[in-house]
């Protein structure tokens, strides 16, 4: 069941999410195929384990539990909308708030080092 082929199929249907570059899961599962079918239809895996991981990604693409323990509410705990909890996660707002959990001195030397590159005649 869980054949190289299969997993092909599977991944024409999971399309690549371009706006999370380096944590798509897409692109990791793509990369993950790769190193365990190097060979292809040859390669040596475990068939297993194989079929279990396969029976996975496919309920995961299929949304196989969200369908079947459906939502009655549109927010999440957090209070905010899927499109908010979306729009939080784009890499920019996740640099800002990497810059905001740094310390407050440290934040004032970087703007200070920064000037300072600008305005090097100074």
């Amino acid at each position: 069941m869980g054949s190289y082929r299969n997993y092909m199929r599977l991944l024409e249907s999971w399309p690549l999410d371009n706006s999370k570059p380096g944590r798509d899961l897409s692109q990791h599962i793509r990369d993950q195929l790769k190193l365990a079918f190097a060979k292809g239809e040859a390669s040596e895996v475990n068939r297993e384990q194989c079929d279990r991981y396969y029976m996975s990604l496919k309920r995961i693409c299929s949304n196989h539990y969200g369908q079947m323990y459906t939502r009655t509410l549109s927010s999440t705990s957090t209070g905010l909308t899927r499109e908010q909890c979306n729009l939080m996660l784009t890499p920019e707002a996740l640099q800002s708030f990497e810059e905001e959990s740094k310390g407050f001195l440290f934040r004032i030397l970087l703007k200070f080092y920064k000037n300072a590159k600008r305005n090097p005649t100074e």
